[in-house]
């Protein structure tokens, strides 16, 4: 009998487990003006031209100036004006929290706090944090983020307007 009560507990902690599992995973799947802004910042940081699918449609879709590309190819020429390789200039975020400063149904305005280090590599990052090495910078940004096509998108705080 006792048996019997024991797999009894057993498969309800189990089940209870999943089930606040699969509660947690469709959680996250949820579109947030935070979690938008932080996707953002983290690619951003890492150079990665798909920061374009977070950019909201009036940088996104200027052809004139392509924003994402001018900032990489910016950002390559300083690289290359100091003798190293564009992945030299790439950050890693840790440590990031963010704050909802304002809020309605279409627009936010988040800040964003963290620390980067370089991240030459996703590894040499990770590394260097886990033995103290490398420089510390920390992060203080604030973004504006709106609502277009049911999706969260950065309009301001990284690029702007204005720079564009």
């Amino acid at each position: 009998m006792t048996q019997d009560n024991k797999r009894s507990a057993f498969t309800t902690v189990f089940l209870l487990a999943f089930f606040f599992q699969v509660i947690f995973v469709f959680a996250d799947t949820r579109d947030t003006p935070s979690k938008a802004a932080v996707e953002f910042a983290r690619m951003y940081y890492q150079l990665d031209s798909a920061m374009a699918t977070r950019l909201c449609d009036e940088l996104a879709l200027d052809e004139e100036s392509n924003v994402v590309a001018s900032y990489i190819q910016s950002t390559t020429k300083q690289a290359n004006e100091r003798g190293y390789d564009v992945s030299y200039m790439k950050n890693s975020l840790f440590n990031v929290k963010t704050h909802t400063l304002k809020m309605n149904s279409t627009s936010a305005e988040i800040r964003i706090t963290g620390d980067m280090k370089k991240g030459i590599n996703p590894l040499f990052a990770y590394v260097g944090k886990l033995f103290f090495l490398g420089k510390t910078t920390p992060l203080d940004q604030t973004v504006n983020v709106i609502k277009e096509g049911g999706k969260w998108k950065v309009c301001e705080g990284f690029f702007s307007v204005s720079e564009s």
